[in-house]
């Protein structure tokens, strides 16, 4: 009996593995943590403004971040009336591996007149570490409530936006 309870806490390890997605998640934040630091890459930034033929209240931008190996981080920032949304988006070999998606407001004055532009406050970020984009494996590790912008953080609700940051590298 207690050898069939080991061998079959083994085969949970094997198929569930403890550590294997804090560990996943630590090599892929290395891998951006020198994305971020690495001062080679070539920065193209264009005018999201433009590119989606649309105003935003803020303006908005997108930047590119590319090497020798390509696309490295896609960052979009976008103002609204109520504050900014930034995505980013982060690559190894063509895949994307983190993503992150943040809503910061402005404090509403106390008066109820309107917004005090003085101060973003970030009020929601996800960052979502992926393991397979493929397989659609991954970790979403959230923060805060979202005020007023939308979204699930599912995987499939970047990929049009990281296709046009495919796209742009080509401009």
């Amino acid at each position: 009996m207690k050898k069939s309870l080991f061998i079959s806490l083994l085969l949970l390890v094997q198929v569930f593995p403890v550590n294997g997605q804090s560990d996943s998640i630590v090599l892929i934040q290395r891998t951006v943590d020198k994305i971020e630091n690495d001062a080679n890459l070539t920065i193209k930034e264009f005018d999201a403004t433009e590119v989606y033929k649309q105003a935003f209240d803020g303006g908005g931008k997108i930047e590119l971040y590319v090497d020798k190996k390509g696309l490295r981080k896609i960052e979009q920032e976008i103002g609204v009336s109520f504050g900014r949304l930034t995505t980013v988006v982060y690559f190894e070999n063509g895949q994307p591996i983190k993503l992150i998606d943040r809503e910061e407001n402005f404090k509403w004055l106390e008066d109820q007149t309107g917004w005090d532009y003085s101060e973003l406050n970030k009020v929601f970020q996800a960052d979502i570490y992926i393991f397979d984009w493929e397989l659609d494996n991954n970790k979403t590790i959230e923060e805060g409530k979202r005020n007023l912008s939308e979204g699930s953080c599912a995987v499939f609700e970047y990929e049009p936006f990281i296709e046009l940051g495919k796209e742009l590298t080509n401009k």
